[in-house]
């Protein structure tokens, strides 16, 4: 395949042009992708129709799949499949499949082992609305005012699902709302490509270990600030066979709710396991 890529967004964000998402990947092919990855956190790949075992199969060339916590959307053939939407079992509007996502996050970082990377792959779209934003974490610590940067330098976080926000845990099972919180660095070193990345985010950061709940939510909030500018932001708009896969390493994301909420709003969607990030962090530390 003769692949192009071609840069969507300053802050983030590139289309894959002339690619066949159901051939195989040669090395050449493999290397180029895999490469605007982790360059351009997020890469678009238009009018690739799929079907859910397809889908997945793409998926792979990712990375290992993981399966993700809300039981009750895996698809029915293929549990590392995610069937996104705003309808339930019986059509009717579904509020809170049609609300997930929404508010600024990192796929499954309330897990140990947090997500990689995750892919959306557009079945039906609203008329109009409805997108998908990006917030790009490398040039949020890169430009961040050095009294912040230094106040945040070492610090690590608690995180679990719905962190300070109460989300609903309604979709969950009995042995993922049991979960344990969990520790990662707010600044973190992403294993690729080596640079240094803002990590808590608002959906689902706890509090910063070791401050007071007072200090944590000021400092918190702080760094939420800074990292919602939008000159930080590209906002992808869905059009129909779109596939998008997107670093949840070094960026955040937030779905939007500004779509006619009669109208149908369906992803397949797919999650590449991480790896533990503490584990990351003392590989950093002995390689400085």
């Amino acid at each position: 395949m003769t692949v192009e890529i071609r840069k969507l967004g300053e802050a983030a964000g590139a289309e894959v042009v002339g690619f066949d998402a159901l051939r195989p990947w040669d090395a050449e092919t493999r290397h180029k992708v895999q490469k605007a990855f982790v360059d351009n956190l997020v890469l678009v790949f238009r009018g690739q129709p799929m079907t859910p075992p397809q889908f997945m199969v793409f998926a792979r060339n990712f990375g290992d799949l993981q399966p993700h916590v809300a039981k009750k959307y895996r698809h029915p053939d293929a549990e590392d499949i995610v069937m996104m939407t705003n309808v339930d079992k019986d059509g009717n509007f579904d509020k809170v499949g049609a609300s997930r996502g929404v508010g600024w996050h990192s796929d499954l970082s309330y897990d140990q082992v947090p997500a990689k990377a995750t892919l959306l792959h557009a079945l039906e779209l609203p008329d109009r609305g409805g997108d998908t934003r990006f917030a790009n974490m490398y040039k949020a610590y890169a430009t961040m005012p050095e009294d912040l940067k230094r106040r945040i330098t070492g610090l690590k976080a608690m995180f679990r699902y719905g962190g300070r926000q109460g989300l609903s845990t309604g979709h969950l099972s009995a042995e993922d709302k049991a979960k344990p919180e969990v520790m990662h660095p707010v600044v973190r070193r992403h294993p690729e490509s080596g640079r240094p990345a803002i990590y808590v985010n608002p959906y689902h950061t706890l509090r910063i270990d070791g401050m007071t709940v007072r200090d944590s939510d000021a400092l918190l909030d702080e760094i939420f600030a800074w990292c919602e500018r939008p000159e930080l932001q590209w906002r992808h708009s869905w059009r129909m066979g779109d596939t998008i896969i997107w670093e949840n390493r070094s960026a955040v994301h937030s779905a939007t709710m500004d779509y006619p909420l009669d109208q149908r709003r369906i992803f397949m969607r797919a999650t590449v396991r991480g790896t533990n990030t503490l584990n990351e962090e003392m590989v950093a530390g002995r390689a400085a």
